[in-house]
């Protein structure tokens, strides 16, 4: 089969390691001939594909006719794209992967109605152009179905993964976090990963040695606005690279991820494969990724998340426990299951487009 896949957003957050992820496992079956559209500042592609520079914005409308230059000139068997920007004219046979409708489900995430309405009809036209769309969740499914009905009967689930990125060599910690013992989260401060159930859940904490270690970048006066003087135990990491990150899982005592909405919620999944215990929500998606090998919580419930992080830290047996069980859960969900379900549609949509 010759693949054309758009990895234009391969070095972007969140979609970025998807596209990663999904090439590399791709590259190396000899099932697949696989052709990249990738950005200007590029690696080079592991497992040696051929490429093609695309160099207007993915989610303009001349990075959308570009990509439909693209596809004209490559003439693949099948286009998969991994995000909502799909090419222009769209050509079939097209799989398009949608993760998420954050700014659709989550009141106030994205202000501007301008926006919201761009990205609505963004998102509507990849659902009426392609011949089968991808969803990292039964959550997003369920999602595209109520806002796209375009949507329902030509929807799969595939998970994704986080094997690719345990392997990765470890980093050092920051020299102001060693020897200390700490909670870990994203320092992500939209609203919809709720950080403030957190860092209320942690004032709480009757151990005052413990520190709270939010990997990503401050935003001053953030902690303290909700927690007060509780805040001297909190400590934004600022920006970190993938070695230093992995450090960060491995040496915590627990990973806590308190959001609110994700289309799949990688982070939970990266932590597992390190054996931390982990502790998040019961919305969305999330239960999905961490199966039975995780404490949940109800959203928005620091009562409920305080009591669950204070029987964490006091209970060795159940430490290890979800450690364990987390290991095997990172385990079952690798790149490898990801791409050959993801092939599974290719060869579905193939299927019914020669029919």
């Amino acid at each position: 089969m010759r693949l054309l896949l758009d990895c234009r957003m391969a070095s972007w957050t969140g979609v970025g390691r998807y596209t990663r992820g999904l090439e590399h496992a791709l590259s190396s079956r000899d099932d697949i001939q696989l052709v990249r559209v990738i950005a200007p500042d590029a690696p080079a592609s592991l497992g040696g594909a051929q490429s093609v520079t695309a160099t207007r914005h993915p989610f303009s409308p001349a990075g959308a006719l570009e990509l439909g230059s693209i596809v004209r000139r490559v003439a693949p068997d099948l286009t998969h794209c991994l995000h909502f920007p799909t090419p222009m004219p769209a050509r079939s046979p097209l799989v398009v992967t949608l993760h998420d409708l954050s700014p659709l489900v989550v009141a106030g995430l994205m202000p501007s109605a301008l926006k919201r309405h761009v990205y609505r009809v963004w998102n509507r036209r990849a659902v009426r152009r392609a011949d089968h769309i991808i969803a990292d969740s039964a959550s997003t499914a369920r999602d595209l179905a109520r806002f796209f009905p375009h949507a329902a009967g030509k929807t799969s689930v595939v998970l994704l993964a986080a094997d690719d990125f345990a392997a990765g060599s470890l980093g050092e910690l920051p020299e102001w976090l060693q020897g200390q013992r700490y909670i870990l989260s994203m320092g992500n401060t939209r609203p919809h990963k709720d950080l403030p159930t957190l860092l209320r859940a942690f004032a709480s904490l009757a151990d005052d040695r413990l520190q709270l270690v939010l990997a990503g970048n401050d935003v001053p006066g953030y902690a303290a606005s909700i927690i007060g003087a509780a805040a001297e135990r909190v400590r934004f990491t600022g920006p970190v690279d993938d070695p230093v990150l992995r450090r960060l899982y491995r040496d915590a005592e627990v990973f806590a991820f308190p959001s609110l909405y994700e289309g799949f919620g990688l982070p939970p999944l990266e932590a597992m494969s390190f054996g931390v215990p982990v502790i998040t929500t019961s919305a969305a998606s999330l239960p999905e990724v961490v199966g039975d090998a995780a404490l949940l919580f109800p959203p928005r419930d620091a009562d409920a998340l305080t009591a669950a992080l204070a029987r964490l830290l006091s209970d060795d047996a159940l430490r290890q426990r979800l450690s364990e069980a987390g290991r095997r859960q990172a385990a079952i969900m690798s790149w490898e299951r990801t791409a050959a379900e993801t092939i599974a549609v290719y060869e579905r949509v193939l299927g019914e487009v020669r029919a």
